[in-house]
C-alpha cells in the first residue's frame, strides 16, 4: 500500500495572470497511482509545504 503525501502543483510557463512556477494548488497524491497535473502544469513533492498556494516554486 502506497502512501499519500503532498504536492504542490505549479504553473510550468507563464499564463496572462502569473509567472511560471506560480503555485496554484496543492494536492495528496501516492506518487504512483493515475493522476497527472492540468495542463501547463506540473507537481513536485512538498512533504515540508515549502511551497504553500501563492507562492514560487523554482527547480534548484
Amino acid at each position: 500500500m502506497s502512501t499519500s503525501q503532498a504536492y504542490a502543483v505549479y504553473y510550468t510557463s507563464a499564463t496572462g495572470e502569473y509567472a511560471a512556477g506560480y503555485v496554484f494548488d496543492r494536492s495528496m497524491w501516492d506518487g504512483t497511482s493515475a493522476w497527472s497535473p492540468p495542463a501547463g502544469s506540473a507537481a513536485v513533492a512538498d512533504p515540508d509545504s515549502k511551497y504553500p498556494i501563492g507562492s514560487t516554486y523554482s527547480a534548484s
